[in-house]
């Protein structure tokens, strides 16, 4: 379970798209595979994080990445199933919030991106949308202050550069 909830996290996939990786579709650290509801090709790459979490996960001959506990692909209902087990654990132990799903792991790596400063383009290409549309969708929860202060600091430069090209123009009579 938890590669598979890695593999959606660190990939940003629709954990539909996430499980059917197959194994032959990784070449040179990259996913190649298009994304079921759009037929939107992606090119993802395999992080280091994700590296590190498969190379735990248990040995399994199935052609997909991920492997149920019995060594076969995971449908998508047996993990829908083993992750409803695990999150009422988890919400009980106090150790994740109610309501958490695995497709809100999607969401939070556009959030991620679009804080740390991508753009909806570029969400969008590592999400397999076709529209930078969807990029600004996934990504609308985001805490901008930090990659507004930067966008501010690129708008300061600016109208200082040009407050003294103003400065050295001599004005017309």
């Amino acid at each position: 379970m938890r590669a598979a909830l890695a593999t959606i996290f660190c990939t940003g996939q629709d954990p539909t798209d996430a499980l059917e990786f197959r194994k032959d579709q990784v070449d040179q650290g990259v996913i190649w595979k298009g994304r079921n509801k759009t037929s939107v090709g992606a090119a993802i790459p395999i992080s280091s994080v994700l590296a590190a979490e498969l190379s735990k996960a248990p040995a399994h001959e199935a052609e997909t990445i991920l492997a149920s506990s019995k060594g076969t692909p995971w449908t998508y209902d047996g993990f829908a199933s083993a992750w409803q087990r695990l999150r009422r654990k988890l919400e009980k132990a106090g150790k994740i919030a109610r309501g958490l799903t695995p497709k809100g792991l999607r969401h939070t790596m556009a959030t991620w991106l679009r804080e740390a400063g991508q753009d909806e383009r570029e969400i969008s290409d590592l999400l397999a949308q076709d529209s930078k549309v969807m990029g600004l969708h996934y990504s609308k929860n985001a805490a901008l202050a930090r990659k507004n202060r930067k966008t501010m600091l690129v708008w300061e430069d600016e109208y200082e550069r040009r407050a003294q090209q103003a400065k050295s123009v001599k004005p017309a009579k």
